[in-house]
């Protein structure tokens, strides 16, 4: 994994370690729809100013996709892209050599 992925890979990682952004992601993964900022308060036990701000940041990493109808955004996971970067992180736990090398580090 070259030293851009290993960043990419960290960010991604960052995004979802915070507790609220990952019980957001999981609340997107029970969704058929895309959702406001207001819908998902609940799962959080924040305001939605503070949802938003979760929504932003996880949006800058793929994480999440936006609609924007007038001043309302509705979100959705990007189950694709999130599953994509979970499996090439495992593939590398599972399959690479790690005694060996700096692994982009």
């Amino acid at each position: 994994m070259d030293v851009k992925q290993t960043q990419k890979t960290a960010d991604f990682l960052k995004a979802l370690g915070e507790f609220n952004r990952l019980s957001l992601v999981y609340e997107l993964c029970r969704c058929e729809s895309s959702q406001n900022a207001m819908c998902l308060c609940d799962c959080c036990s924040v305001d939605s100013s503070v949802v938003s701000r979760h929504l932003k940041v996880l949006a800058e990493r793929d994480i999440v996709a936006f609609d924007k109808v007038g001043r309302e955004r509705t979100y959705r996971l990007n189950r694709n892209e999130v599953a994509t970067q979970l499996r090439e992180l495992a593939d590398v736990i599972e399959n690479s050599n790690c005694n060996g090398g700096n692994h982009g580090v």
